[in-house]
């Protein structure tokens, strides 16, 4: 019985030691390099401003749906990327604009421009 126990356990080990060894080799012995973060494509859609507050970079819209987020429409307040102008944006402007995420997964306009 002993005997049969240490057969596995060596047994056992052995499995262990070739599977990693084999990984190694398929990985060149390098360590595992994580999955790049792939950045999410903006979606986007038309909607109506209720105001503009350029010095804290928001703005509220009434919006239509937007498909690609699974989002009705509705009215909101957004975070508005850093590079978008907001002094020519006044309440009542209709513009077309994109939302994507920020580095914090945030969701923000990163594109704004007059809807034509």
């Amino acid at each position: 019985m002993r005997r049969t126990l240490t057969l596995i356990a060596t047994t056992a080990i052995a499995a262990g030691i070739v599977g990693t060894a084999q990984a190694q080799m398929h990985n060149h012995g390098a360590a595992p390099v994580p999955a790049a973060k792939t950045a999410e494509p903006s979606a986007g859609t038309t909607g109506k401003v209720n105001s503009v507050d350029p010095h804290k970079h928001v703005i509220n819209l009434t919006h239509g749906p937007i498909p690609a987020l699974s989002w009705p429409a509705m009215t909101m307040d957004f975070g508005v990327a850093p590079t978008i102008d907001l002094g020519a944006i006044k309440p009542g402007d209709t513009v077309a604009f994109t939302v994507g995420k920020d580095a914090k997964g945030m969701y923000l306009i990163d594109s704004l421009k007059p809807a034509k």
